[in-house]
């Protein structure tokens, strides 16, 4: 028996940074990106005429996606639903709302009975029949804090010691899915959720986010599974190389910011297969698998050295020549030599940049500053205004801290919804 299926997470739809309205359609162009790597995976399912998809969580951008986001992912399930694929979710942090009790923003998919999608929520394992014969995921959705706060047992617990105890129950999950997998057939673990060794994609290190349920690979790469589908990381990697089973991330399927410029985008086309030979102690079924790159807008940071005798427009031009920017989301960020005041020619940099699908930026790169005294951030002070004089001491950020800001207001949002 052989199988084939396509692991993709963190699609993410309704990002819409570094854009605009495309008045032609009335879609903002950053949803067609991310609407277009999504179609261009489920197209490469449909070539390749797979047994099954697995998407590990966080189809949405957020737990209220608006209407137009809900048709244009739905459209998209629509292609897998009418070539018979089924399609096993798991819902993500970005899925789920805070407060329990309330439907994740994939419910509507269940309740419809759509044929062929099945949106996982809790814990189950679930045995899925498909054309080349049945295959078992094991399903483990994010374990939201809201999950324990609400039960009497756990309300005064600490935020550090609520996380303590998802992690051992989450451990105690996946051990109590292995037990229930039969042998005989296919198993694969879907799961959303952070695992210890990961390695964290650019913009998630400069995202500001709660402490989160960690799980070591260990823990993850149970041998009664063949394949570890993991998301919610946006790097690709396989945190058991060349081990049993695969645990692999496949990371986000388009770029969200130019902390991601340098990683690939894409999602993994898997084979499952019965060994010729099996050891008795060792896997009876070959996996394989690889990373297929989705058509991920490109982000390219243009960083520019005006040495003291050159004019720092010629510069940056000349830097401009020697990179292709088609369609790319471009920054220019240049350094003049000596404390020179010089100015820039905006209007000739921005024509030469004419090819790019976005001009994020053209600035100097900030000079470094007095180290300012933590003592200037106070306890008082509320999130907002802590957080803008964090910024003012770390010039590195000032470009994010919009981002930073959305954040750090929708973490504070959690945590009141989280203690009510």
């Amino acid at each position: 028996m052989q199988i084939t299926f396509l692991h993709l997470a963190d699609t993410h739809i309704g990002i819409e940074n570094y854009g605009r309205l495309d008045t032609a359609t009335g879609l903002h162009t950053r949803l067609q990106d991310f609407v277009k790597s999504l179609r261009f995976a489920f197209e490469e399912a449909l070539r390749e005429e797979v047994d099954l998809v697995i998407f590990a969580g966080d189809a949405y951008r957020s737990c209220d996606p608006t209407p137009t986001h809900q048709r244009e992912f739905a459209a998209l399930i629509r292609m897998l639903a009418a070539a018979g694929i089924p399609i096993v979710t798991v819902t993500g942090n970005h899925d789920s709302p805070v407060a329990f009790g309330k439907a994740s923003s994939l419910d509507i998919f269940g309740t419809l009975r759509t044929e062929g999608v099945y949106v996982v929520s809790d814990e189950q394992l679930l045995t899925i029949k498909t054309r080349s014969g049945p295959v078992q995921v094991a399903c483990l959705p994010w374990l939201h804090r809201s999950r324990l706060v609400a039960k009497s047992p756990y309300r005064n617990l600490s935020q550090e010691e609520i996380v303590e105890v998802l992690q051992d129950l989450g451990a105690r999950i996946i051990e109590g899915l292995a037990a229930r997998v039969d042998p005989r057939y296919p198993a694969i673990l879907a799961a959303h959720v952070a695992a210890a060794d990961a390695t964290l994609s650019g913009s998630e290190q400069t995202a500001i986010i709660g402490r989160d349920p960690v799980f070591l690979t260990s823990t993850l790469a149970n041998p009664a599974f063949d394949y570890v589908a993991l998301g919610h990381i946006h790097k690709f990697q396989d945190l058991n190389p060349g081990g049993h089973p695969p645990v692999v991330y496949p990371g986000s399927i388009e770029r969200i910011d130019f902390g991601e410029e340098a990683e690939n985008k894409g999602v993994c086309m898997v084979t499952i297969g019965d060994r010729e030979e099996a050891a008795e102690d060792g896997p009876k079924r070959e996996v394989r698998y690889r990373f297929v790159r989705t058509p991920a807008r490109p982000f390219k940071t243009l960083s520019v050295q005006v040495k003291s005798d050159e004019d720092p427009t010629t510069a940056i031009l000349e830097e401009i020549g020697r990179h292709t920017l088609t369609d790319a989301v471009v920054r220019v960020i240049y350094e003049l030599a000596d404390n020179r005041a010089d100015t820039v020619d905006l209007k000739a940099v921005r024509q030469a940049l004419d090819a790019a699908f976005l001009v994020a930026s053209i600035a100097p790169k900030p000079r470094a500053q007095a180290h300012i005294r933590r003592a200037d951030i106070s306890e008082d002070m509320g999130l907002k205004e802590a957080l803008h004089a964090y910024v003012q001491n770390h010039p590195e950020l000032e470009d994010l801290e919009d981002d930073l800001q959305a954040c750090a207001a929708r973490l504070e949002r959690e945590l009141l919804e989280g203690s009510g």
